[in-house]
């Protein structure tokens, strides 16, 4: 239904018919966008605390084979979790284009039904 928001399309790529359709609601997607930015939001500080637990951890450990590999170990989970921090980032401005976009598309829609 035009202007209710929710977009709806059917197997066959059109707006009616039964089964195998999908529904889009900009307003979740929005929602998500917003759970991946704050995510992306949170690891930064989660890594710095497990930086600095593993820091200490090294000092213990100063003159071991051991105390390189957990350096070495715990840079990689540095990289991988910023990777992690900035693909969250990307995903939540992507989920916010995609409801502008289905959001844009609906009001196209309903400009064309109205005869504008």
């Amino acid at each position: 239904m035009v202007g209710d928001g929710v977009l709806s399309v059917g197997p066959d790529g059109g707006s009616g018919g039964s089964g195998g359709g999908f529904q889009v609601d900009p307003d979740e997607l929005d929602g998500a966008a917003q759970t991946a930015g704050s995510v992306a939001e949170q690891v930064p500080g989660g890594t710095s605390r497990v930086l600095g637990a593993s820091d200490e951890a090294e000092g213990g450990l100063r003159g071991w084979s051991t105390g390189s590999e957990l350096d070495a170990c715990t840079d990689e989970w540095k990289r991988l979790l910023d990777d992690l921090s900035a693909e969250m980032d990307r995903q939540g401005d992507n989920l916010r284009q995609t409801a502008a976009n289905y959001r844009r598309a609906e009001q196209d829609a309903a400009s064309g039904l109205a005869g504008r």
